[in-house]
C-alpha cells in the first residue's frame, strides 16, 4: 500500500467516523425530544386534571 492509498484509507475511516457520530447526535436529539413531548403531555393531563376539578368544585356551589 503506498502512502497516498493510506492516507485515503484514514481519510475514509475519519470520514465514516464522523457520519456515525452525527448519526448518534441526531438519534440522541430525537430522544430529548420525545423526552421532552412526554413530559409536556404529562404535564397538560395533569392540568387539565386539576381543571376539572376546579370546574366540578364551582358547579357544586352554583
Amino acid at each position: 500500500m503506498t502512502e497516498e492509498e493510506s492516507d485515503f484509507g484514514e481519510a475514509h475511516s475519519v470520514e465514516r467516523r464522523l457520519s456515525d457520530l452525527k448519526r448518534e447526535v441526531e438519534a440522541i436529539k430525537r430522544l430529548i425530544t420525545q423526552a421532552s413531548l412526554k413530559r409536556l403531555t404529562y404535564e397538560i393531563e395533569r392540568q387539565e386534571s386539576e381543571i376539572d376539578e376546579v370546574k366540578a368544585e364551582l358547579h357544586c356551589k352554583i
